[in-house]
């Protein structure tokens, strides 16, 4: 389930809604599952939001996991896919940022615990790629 969780998800999104999305809105989905090809959400995660532009998208997901928990797995996710981990930074608010390169292509996943409750709320960011080229 985790390795196509993220993909899958964005897939659905793509192909079904409550309510029919515009042409463009279709566009942007298709464009956020192009770009985050090889991401892995965390395990039993919730997508918020998803928003692509021409050249990177983002998902936001949430999950009850802490913020520790959700960052050491993404660490031995990461190394047992095939992402090399580049930098890990924390910012003087508690958000962890990590950054990722498969190949060639470039992975930035950001975690903040959630205020007044448990759990942690992450984006991944990923951005378009041609061959070995960033658009």
């Amino acid at each position: 389930m985790t390795r196509r969780f993220l993909t899958l998800a964005l897939a659905a999104l793509a192909t079904g809604a409550c309510e029919r999305p515009s042409e463009r809105d279709t566009g942007d989905r298709a464009r956020a599952a192009r770009m985050m090809v090889g991401a892995l959400g965390y395990p039993g995660s919730l997508i918020l939001t998803v928003a692509a532009g021409e050249q990177a998208a983002e998902v936001v997901l949430t999950t009850p996991a802490s913020l520790g928990q959700v960052a050491a797995w993404y660490k031995a996710t990461f190394q047992l896919n095939a992402w090399d981990l580049k930098t890990e930074s924390q910012d003087r608010d508690g958000t962890v940022t990590l950054y990722a390169v498969r190949r060639t292509r470039p992975l930035w996943v950001r975690l903040r615990a959630n205020t007044g409750g448990p759990g942690t709320t992450y984006s991944i960011i990923g951005v378009e790629m041609k061959g070995d080229t960033i658009l």
